[in-house]
């Protein structure tokens, strides 16, 4: 195992922001009591998470509708 800080081992990436962002994240840390790179981490991770349950969801509406006959539907015309 190496003797590297845990820091150092971590992945480094730059970002260019468009401009304004940076402040608005910087509000929005300190408002979650964060630092920058936490609240952009966090918000990273929730679009990840958000993003396959909504893939997870649509999947889920797609069969139901497939499988409802068109009548029982709300709306739908027999």
């Amino acid at each position: 195992m190496s003797n590297q800080p845990k820091r150092q081992l971590e992945e480094k990436f730059v970002v260019r922001l468009p401009d304004g962002m940076r402040e608005r994240i910087a509000l929005q840390a300190r408002e979650n009591t964060r630092s920058m790179n936490s609240e952009i981490v966090h918000r990273l991770e929730t679009t990840v998470e958000l993003e396959a349950a909504l893939g997870r969801a649509l999947k889920i509406i797609d069969q139901l509708l497939a499988a409802a006959p068109a009548c029982e539907l709300p709306g739908a015309r027999a």
